[in-house]
């Protein structure tokens, strides 16, 4: 249990009112949207939101992943605007390329980038902005907006909504202070699918309890996974098993007290040493050093970490570090409605999107 969810159940009493005033504001906000009191931008193309209720941990970047490669099977040009949290580009809207430093599109934008050549990732704080002029410069076949479920000034043609475990139990409705959703249960209205970052079998355990709360909302819910397939030197190679041997594993992420579970049956064995970074967390030469003396001290023979760290550690001589090489699975599903029981992959097709487009 964190410090801050400790402190957000102890004080739980006094957060309470602040949590439903924060959650009215945003309400009224979308609310405003809605009506048309604010202005938006209307994508000529289909536009799909990746998004979600709480704050980090669900999921995005690995789904906006799959979403572009599925679009480059359709042929589609995909442009996918962002923030691009904790970039600095030198200009805005800023196209990301491989060849982008960190620094300027962010770990997240260049990830992307780099596993998908063929779309354009945009950074702009402003998507409005971004998104008129990638439109104009690209003429796409689909948008994609991270982290878009909060940001309304981008008008989209489906909500996708992630979630993890924690949201249904501990965490359902519970609005920042008192918990970490951004808004209250009444804005998952505008979801048009639901994602649960779970693996297969405790998204069965907890089949019912998922389905008494989306009910009433109607829509398809999609378990997904992110399975480990192997390991991968940064400095290039081909895809290794996961061994046995000692090793050190570190992490700036989003809770990576998951990773550290997920690694642990990867690897059959505990880390000799797990070293935690800020989420997004920008390593310098110095970082380095101190994981490669941790690791020497240890014994450990391999250091790891996610695909997320690895992309901002290519210019700190780290080739003989190891990044676990990671695929979206989707396995379960909760339909409320007539339509037979499909994986995420099974049942999504261009059909669907262009029927959205068209609504």
């Amino acid at each position: 249990m964190s410090l801050l969810f400790k402190a957000q159940k102890i004080l739980s009493p006094v957060l309470a009112p602040i949590s439903k005033g924060y959650g009215a504001v945003m309400a009224r906000r979308a609310e405003k949207y809605a009506q048309g009191e604010y202005e938006r931008f209307r994508p000529e193309c289909p536009c799909i939101s990746i998004g979600n209720i709480g704050s980090g941990g669900s999921g995005k970047t690995p789904v906006a992943d799959w979403l572009l490669k599925w679009a480059e099977r359709e042929d589609l040009l995909t442009v996918l605007l962002t923030r691009g949290y904790g970039a600095k580009p030198a200009h805005v809207p800023y196209l990301v390329n491989r060849l982008s430093p960190v620094g300027e599109a962010g770990d997240e934008p260049l990830m992307l980038a780099n596993d998908n050549p063929q779309a354009k990732i945009v950074v702009d704080p402003v998507r409005k902005r971004s998104g008129a002029w990638a439109a104009q410069e690209f003429q796409p076949g689909l948008i994609l907006l991270d982290d878009g479920f909060q940001h309304m000034a981008v008008e989209r043609d489906l909500d996708f909504v992630l979630l993890t475990l924690d949201d249904f139990t501990t965490g359902w409705d519970k609005v920042i202070p008192r918990g970490t959703w951004r808004e209250s249960v009444q804005a998952l209205q505008r979801a048009d699918v639901f994602f649960v970052k779970s693996s297969p079998d405790a998204f069965r355990r907890m089949h019912w309890l998922i389905q008494e709360k989306l009910a009433k909302f109607g829509n398809p819910v999609f378990q997904f996974e992110l399975k480990a397939k192997g390991l991968k030197l940064l400095g290039g190679g081909d895809r290794l098993d996961f061994g046995s041997d000692k090793y050190l594993l570190f992490a700036g992420i989003g809770k990576p007290e998951i990773l550290r579970t997920d690694v642990e049956k990867y690897m059959g064995r505990v880390p000799e040493e797990f070293v935690i970074f800020k989420d997004h967390h920008a390593y310098t030469v110095q970082d380095v050093e101190v994981i490669r003396r941790k690791a020497a001290a240890a014994g450990a023979k391999r250091i790891i970490c996610t695909p997320k760290d690895a992309v901002k550690l290519t210019k700190l001589g780290c080739e003989d570090f190891y990044v676990i090489d990671l695929e979206v699975e989707f396995r379960e599903a909760i339909f409320f409605d007539d339509t037979e029981e499909a994986p995420f992959d099974k049942w999504w097709n261009k059909q669907r999107l262009i029927d959205a487009f068209n609504k």
